[in-house]
């Protein structure tokens, strides 16, 4: 047996075990009687006040007008001040060093966000991933800054190109510098509302995995909190 005829049995064994388990329930749209509006921070960062080793950065890409839905790629960078030379690009999964004398020898010298991928098409927002999960930017205090921007794709350019005509058209810039709060000094990110007349809630799989628990039933029950703060199990 080949090795593709194994791998497909084991992904028709794995979905046939999880077929039991996962419902897709659907999707409920809701038509609003009159327009509403949604409001949220173009940069969020989420860190303890003057801490800086747990922190979260989300960043939208707010994309000219003139380039909706047009054929582009966005990228999130991370520079230090003390090495400009040196770049690092997140691809939403790894962050990968880039220098540049190494255009024409690394085999993935710029690496894109996935939002943008597989089609690279520029939507209004483009949300963007500083890390997938919280990370430690303490030792990069005063010193680490993280630049994002989008880059046109006019033709059938490479990531390299694209990369190169965001630079030349001044469009990756730096939204924050570790170590310092935003909405304070060259910081001060904008609130974006979008206006929305309806809205869908897509049910996601649902399972009927029990929850692990050594100490107890495989499903422990939420406790009960009284008036004056006390848990009743």
């Amino acid at each position: 047996m080949t090795h593709i005829k194994k791998l497909i049995l084991l992904i028709g064994s794995y979905l046939m075990c999880t077929a039991s388990l996962l419902t897709l329930a659907g999707e409920t749209k809701t038509v609003f009687t009159s327009p509403g509006m949604l409001c949220f921070p173009q940069t969020a960062l989420r860190a303890e006040l003057e801490r800086y080793n747990n922190v979260i950065l989300d960043h939208f890409v707010v994309i000219s007008k003139e380039h909706h839905f047009k054929e582009g790629l966005v990228f999130v960078g991370f520079r230090l001040k003390s090495k400009p030379d040196e770049l690092w690009l997140f691809s939403g999964t790894n962050w990968v060093k880039y220098q540049n004398d190494l255009i024409n020898s690394s085999p993935e010298p710029f690496i894109p966000q996935v939002q943008t991928l597989p089609t690279g098409q520029l939507h209004p927002i483009m949300p963007t991933t500083i890390s997938s999960a919280p990370i430690d930017t303490s030792a990069y205090v005063g010193d680490g800054e993280i630049w994002v921007g989008y880059g046109l794709n006019p033709s059938t350019s490479g990531v390299v190109e694209i990369f190169n005509e965001m630079i030349q058209n001044n469009r990756f810039k730096r939204i924050w510098e570790v170590g310092k709060r935003l909405n304070t000094e060259e910081f001060s990110p904008s609130n974006i509302c979008l206006t929305i007349t309806e809205m869908t809630e897509i049910d996601h799989l649902v399972g009927t995995l029990p929850i692990p628990n050594e100490t107890g039933s495989d499903i422990e029950s939420i406790p009960d909190i009284d008036n004056s703060g006390v848990i009743n199990r």
